[in-house]
């Protein structure tokens, strides 16, 4: 497995949460080069809407939060990985799903 790695100092935190929370969870993509884990938010927004509305609104804050956390991240010139979750939360309701999903806060 290829881990592949961002670095973007030029990333926004107030434009990757605007974004993350009102345009289907896009800052994830756009703002912070995170296409995976934009893939990987969007469907547990959409499922937890599904199933019930408070699982989706929860989804979506939880992915907006760490959408902010890593442009921050990438802002202050970290480099990060492709499919790296900043919110440890966030990283372990995913990775029920997505076994490549990484979050350096948590040791597996």
């Amino acid at each position: 497995m290829t881990v592949t790695t961002i670095k973007k100092p030029d990333a926004d935190p107030t434009v990757a949460l605007l974004l993350t929370l009102f345009v289907i969870q896009i800052g994830h993509y756009v703002v912070n080069g995170q296409q995976r884990k934009w893939l990987f938010c969007l469907l547990g927004v959409f499922v937890g809407g599904a199933l019930c509305v408070l699982p989706g609104i929860f989804m979506n804050v939880l992915s907006t939060i760490d959408a902010y956390q890593t442009a921050e991240r990438l802002k202050k010139g970290e480099t990060i990985g492709e499919n790296e979750y900043t919110l440890p939360l966030l990283y372990k309701i995913v990775k029920i799903v997505d076994s490549e999903a990484t979050c350096t806060a948590v040791v597996d």
